[in-house]
């Protein structure tokens, strides 16, 4: 979510994140400043002075119950920068006995503490069972979600996963004389039977055709030797399906055609992903360690989801029978639970997600070792 659709929707607090910082510390700084942001962090500090980083924590009320709300970022974080980044900005400092003040500080000043986790899940388990205090904890740093608002000790936790691909619905209940009696928390997929709100799919749109603007941008200024530098790692022995595959498999390359791996690429370019780097490992073949700035440049005989990217390298073709087989791990690389939508003309599950079982008839339709191609 961009900043303009997290003030609409009304967040009462945020915090912060280790891809947050990608851009560094003082352009996060800006950030907060210009939009006036509700960001909460108790264990980020400003590297140069030793202060702070921004509040670490705020009171919210809401129908006359007071929330105090703070933010843990996971020391251990994997926190990368863009290359133009020469200094973080910030340090981040060991959690347990920091939470353990900021929950003595807020305990008589709100009724409920919530904490905003950037720790994944085992991490927050961990913290809370060191830590006692926090009533509500919301798991975030990391990709998993639960469906259900769980128990760790004294703590309820909610776990919505990341990537706007869901939303928690977290609600308290309280008698007549505001006394709390409990409360139920539930995660929803936000798929296509959930209608989106125009104003918000409008302004997503606007934000995704921005950054694609500016990454091209930034692709075309860069000079020879930056680009040589910047080009993506390709696996050399990738060739490509017309330099290899399409002489001998002709068959299989005309059925390859019409599944959807013979439009991935143009699906990032219709959806203005083109130059997200994590898409583009799903959407092409053979690349890895995309930049993260979003300059990368795919040559066009690799877009795609070519043989290469399930059967394995050209070049390591066997005749024997036994390269290229694909099974359910091989399908599951991209089509995990964070990226479902497995589509595919003539197999079991056509035009919708597939589960393992239709996975694997999935897998022995595509593997050109099938008795079906021989």
């Amino acid at each position: 979510m961009n900043i303009v659709g997290m003030k609409q929707t009304g967040v009462a607090a945020t915090t912060i994140g280790a891809f947050d910082l990608f851009r560094g510390a003082e352009y996060v700084r800006e950030l907060i400043t210009e939009h006036d942001l509700p960001v909460v962090s108790a264990n980020v500090f400003d590297e140069s002075t030793g202060e702070l980083f921004v509040e670490p924590y705020m009171i919210v009320e809401r129908g006359g119950v007071r929330f105090g709300i703070t933010g843990i970022l996971d020391p251990d974080a994997d926190i990368r920068t863009h290359k133009d980044v020469e200094v973080l900005g910030v340090t981040v400092g060991e959690p347990t006995t920091i939470l353990a003040d900021v929950i003595a500080e807020l305990t008589p000043k709100s009724d409920f503490i919530v904490l905003l986790s950037q720790m994944g899940l085992e991490g927050a388990k961990k913290l809370v069972e060191e830590v006692p205090g926090v009533d509500f904890l919301v798991v975030g740093g990391e990709a998993r979600y639960s469906a259900k608002s769980f128990e760790v000790g004294q703590t309820a936790m909610l776990q919505p996963g990341y990537k706007g691909q869901r939303i928690s619905d977290f609600r308290l209940s309280f008698n007549e004389e505001h006394v709390y009696e409990g409360y139920s928390g539930l995660t929803l997929d936000l798929g296509d039977k959930v209608p989106s709100d125009a104003s918000m799919a409008l302004q997503l749109k606007e934000h995704k055709i921005a950054i694609e603007d500016a990454n091209r941008r930034r692709a075309a200024e860069r000079n020879k030797d930056r680009e040589a530098q910047q080009t993506p790692r390709y696996v050399e022995e990738v060739l490509g399906m017309e330099a290899s595959c399409a002489r001998c498999h002709g068959e299989q390359v005309e059925q390859w055609k019409t599944t959807a791996h013979a439009h991935a690429y143009a699906t990032l370019e219709t959806g203005h992903q083109a130059s997200n780097p994590e898409c583009l490992r799903c959407h092409t073949t053979g690349y890895l360690d995309m930049p993260l700035d979003g300059s990368a440049s795919v040559k066009e005989q690799l877009r795609d989801v070519q043989c290469e990217s399930c059967h394995g390298k050209a070049t390591d073709h066997a005749r024997d029978g036994s390269y290229g087989k694909i099974t359910v791990a091989t399908c599951v690389v991209c089509h995990d639970k964070e990226k479902p939508g497995v589509r595919l003309r003539g197999v079991p599950g056509q035009g919708r997600s597939l589960g393992a079982r239709a996975l694997l008839s999935a897998a022995a339709f595509c593997d050109p070792m099938n008795p079906r191609w021989r």
